[in-house]
């Protein structure tokens, strides 16, 4: 028995002897298959990355790579740069300022990743001050490497209009004068608003950048008209436009007896407000209207210069004890001296009554235009409003013999429309709504139909306010 356990143990302990012989050589054969490394270890290996570096940058036509290595067993990792696939500018045109111009672009890569200005790129820019092209250099920069050129557009200032001003026949336009960096203007109008209709569209070119009014003429009375305006700048062989200002809409006035060509068209109601900035300057026509005013307060905080028997002759004289200027805060003062002290910025001024008696109709238009160039002078920031001279009523033979009747009147009237053509100031027509069916005043707006025959009564003041608060500019 001790033998036989003896044979088993040597047995067993070859067997043993065998089995760790072979593991010993399927070992070294793994071993083997592994990567060199810098630290060989039986054990598992936590890898230790640094940061990623660009081995290739990438352009706006090839990928670039990046790559980073373990630091602990040298494994390699690599990363693809996806190329530069677009670049837009985000907006075509921009507006000249008199100052260099910034513009935003978007870059995207293939993937569609929006690229980030100072870290992916950097903009630098040429020609970006004055109209004309403007160029916008892209450089890469980090994972890019690349340069490429995008542009963009600075066209000239805009302009818009400060009158559009219709009669029967013509429309007096004016617009802001923009000097700066601009050529000239481009002005259409038409009877199709989308200005498409070939036969009814006329453009007119203006090559001068200090125009600023032009009077359409030839126009059809009572049709509708579409009026725009821009601005254009050649430079550089090439013309640059801005884009077009709001259109415009007004109707030609339809032909009456009593309608003057240039008067001011109907237009919406304003409120009383718009009257807070005006002065009226005027003879006994006028001190009735400030009266009517008084008891009913309907023309805002409007203020008054006027006296009986004012004329535009006699307010050019030297003020006195016997003359028959306006009081201003209880002194007497000439207009062209108390308008200032008022603050207004609109005048309103019917003159002419006293005028024709002694001087006829020529004389008094060139003493009331005198008036009113002393009126500028003084306060060159008022707006000029002409009131028209009212009629007077029909007293058979007496109404109509002598200077002062309604044919001179009306002549009067016609010259001082023209005038304001001329100057750019407003012609409003008060008279036009004045007269009865047969060409005289109105017998129940007269405060005095069988005198005088040519002062208002509440009934004609209430009609006079009316056509003020709808005929404005």
């Amino acid at each position: 028995m001790k033998r036989i356990r003896n044979t088993v143990l040597c047995c067993a302990l070859a067997l043993c002897m065998t089995l760790n012989a072979g593991a010993a050589g399927v070992l070294a054969a793994n071993e083997s298959t592994q990567p060199s490394t810098a630290a060989q270890s039986t054990e598992s290996h936590r890898h230790s990355f640094g940061i990623w570096d660009v081995e290739r940058a990438a352009t706006n036509k090839k990928n670039g790579l990046l790559v980073r290595v373990c630091s602990g067993c040298g494994l390699k990792q690599t990363k693809v740069i996806a190329r530069i696939s677009s670049a837009k500018v985000q907006q075509v045109d921009k507006t000249y300022t008199g100052k260099a111009i910034k513009n935003k672009i978007v870059v995207k890569n293939k993937d569609g990743r929006v690229l980030r200005e100072n870290r992916d790129y950097t903009v630098a820019y040429r020609h970006n001050k004055n109209v004309g092209v403007a160029d916008m250099i892209i450089t890469g920069i980090g994972k890019y490497d690349c340069t490429f050129k995008r542009s963009f557009r600075i066209l000239p200032q805009g302009t818009e209009f400060t009158k559009v001003l219709p009669s029967s026949k013509l429309c007096q336009l004016a617009w802001t004068a923009v000097r700066q960096q601009t050529t000239g203007y481009v002005l259409q109008y038409s009877t199709d608003k989308r200005f498409q209709d070939k036969a009814g569209t006329y453009t007119q070119k203006l090559a001068n950048p200090a125009t600023a009014a032009l009077t359409v003429k030839d126009l059809k009375p009572k049709t509708t008209y579409y009026v725009r305006i821009r601005t254009y700048t050649e430079t550089g062989g090439r013309t640059f436009q801005s884009p077009w200002c709001k259109t415009q809409k007004f109707t030609t006035l339809s032909l009456t007896p009593w309608r003057i060509e240039g008067q001011l068209p109907k237009t919406a109601r304003v409120d009383a407000s718009y009257f807070d900035d005006v002065v009226f300057v005027g003879d006994s026509i006028s001190t009735g209207l400030s009266y009517y005013e008084a008891a009913n307060n309907v023309l805002g905080r409007a203020q008054f210069l006027t006296s009986v028997s004012l004329s535009a002759t006699n307010a050019l004289w030297p003020i006195s004890d016997r003359s028959v200027h306006p009081r201003y805060n209880g002194q007497k003062m000439k207009v062209e001296d108390a308008i200032p002290l008022t603050g207004c910025k609109k005048v309103y001024i019917m003159l002419g009554m006293n005028d024709i008696v002694s001087l006829g109709v020529d004389r008094s238009v060139a003493n009331f235009t005198t008036l009113c160039n002393k009126i500028l002078a003084n306060a060159p920031d008022v707006q000029l409003y002409v009131e028209s001279v009212t009629p007077r009523t029909n007293q058979g033979a007496k109404s109509d013999n002598g200077v002062l009747n309604n044919k001179n009147i009306n002549l009067y009237n016609r010259k001082l429309a023209a005038l304001c053509q001329q100057r750019g100031w407003y012609f409003v027509n008060v008279a036009e709504v004045m007269f009865d069916s047969t060409g005289y005043l109105n017998r129940s707006y007269c405060s005095d139909p069988n005198g005088m025959g040519m002062h208002f009564a509440n009934a004609g003041c209430k009609v006079w306010v009316e056509y003020l608060y709808t005929h404005t500019a």
